[in-house]
């Protein structure tokens, strides 16, 4: 019960993000920014905030704008949740899980592990269910293949090698031979490269990887700057400080390990002073720091809190109020639609919003 929020951000919850404005919101979803837009302006970030404050959880707000309850618990999310439940009247079956359901008069048939039920209306929230999927496939639903969103790069560069632990805030890494580039924080780890822009990066590009099997290049800017600017810091360097050791005096405050590895594949002595580095030894450099290419030949997830791109196709959806258009009486919310999103606490707004619309179509 509620297993994905409670291990949700770490056991901490990332409930939502500050960004709430819509049309900046829905800038955050790979898949379903188009749909998403009229239900964020009915309930968005702002309202979740305001919702779960209303059942006594005090929240706080990070630098990088993820929110978190105050506790860094994800217990008291959970247990939020709980307690409006028991105030609504609401019943749980615990231990029933649904086996199959099927449409019966004008209502739902619904399978159990413990028995069956009948009900006039039927929810799914199931999330990412490979038999809930099966079935409403049986049903005529459309389903769009999942394939895993948000996940590391594994890779090897001699660049790499011995550095992890190393981050860079305001990188920058792009998919060689496509537009799509992500940028923030890039973490390296043992594997090869992590951190928010990897993670955007392979959710943008979820089916494309995929595809290829999870074998593709990407180039990262470790410092999020252009060329010109980069080499203008050498320059200055080489002005101001012609007599000392490249190796000693990294430019831009790049990582010291990171930067005795950037001169070593320079080929920049441990010796060589600033006024000695010619053309080829700043190429060399450029090529390093501002457009290195690295070779992915796989990726990792985080398997607790797993994310795929992939469900009920939204064209199958009201977005309205998230019922099945072609289905009376059943309503679909969350991950059990071809909805995703980078991270930061949107997955989870998506499913607060689809929660909070199907719940005010049923009270009407």
């Amino acid at each position: 019960m509620l297993s994905k929020v409670l291990i949700s951000g770490g056991g901490r919850c990332n409930v939502t993000n500050t960004i709430w404005k819509p049309e900046e919101l829905v800038t955050h979803y790979p898949r379903g920014h188009q749909y998403l837009l009229k239900p964020f302006q009915e309930f968005n970030s702002r309202d979740t905030q305001r919702w779960f404050e209303d059942c006594g959880v005090a929240l706080k707000t990070e630098v990088d704008g993820r929110v978190f309850p105050i506790t860094d618990d994800s217990q008291t999310i959970a247990n939020a949740l709980m307690r409006k439940t028991s105030a609504l009247g609401v019943e749980i079956k615990y231990g029933h899980r649904a086996t199959s359901f099927e449409q019966k008069n004008s209502g739902w048939l619904v399978n159990t592990n413990q028995g069956d039920f009948d009900t006039d209306i039927l929810v799914i929230t199931t999330g990412g269910s490979p038999a809930i999927w099966k079935t409403l496939e049986d049903m005529g639903l459309a389903i769009i293949p999942p394939v895993p969103s948000l996940f590391t790069f594994h890779c090897k560069h001699k660049l790499l090698e011995d550095l992890p632990g190393i981050s860079f805030p305001n990188a920058t890494v792009s998919l060689k031979k496509s537009d799509i580039r992500q940028s923030g924080p890039i973490l390296i780890t043992h594997e090869g490269l992590s951190g928010p822009a990897t993670l955007k990066l392979s959710a943008w590009a979820a089916r494309q990887l995929h595809e290829q099997n999870y074998q593709f290049t990407v180039e990262v800017n470790w410092l999020g700057i252009d060329k010109s600017t980069y080499i203008e810091a050498i320059r200055k360097e080489q002005d101001i400080n012609p007599k000392k050791h490249v190796l000693n005096k990294p430019v831009l405050d790049i990582p010291k390990r990171f930067w005795a590895r950037v001169c070593e594949l320079s080929g920049i002595t441990t010796n060589r002073n600033y006024a000695e580095i010619g053309k080829k030894q700043i190429q060399q450099m450029v090529d390093l720091v501002i457009k290195c290419s690295i070779q992915v030949t796989g990726k990792s997830t985080n398997k607790d809190e797993f994310v795929t791109a992939g469900g009920v196709d939204l064209n199958e959806i009201d977005f309205t109020n998230f019922s099945a258009k072609h289905f009376p009486n059943l309503y679909l919310a969350g991950e059990v639609l071809d909805i995703d999103a980078v991270t930061g606490g949107f997955n989870f707004q998506a499913a607060w919003t689809g929660g909070y619309l199907v719940g005010k179509s049923l009270n009407n």
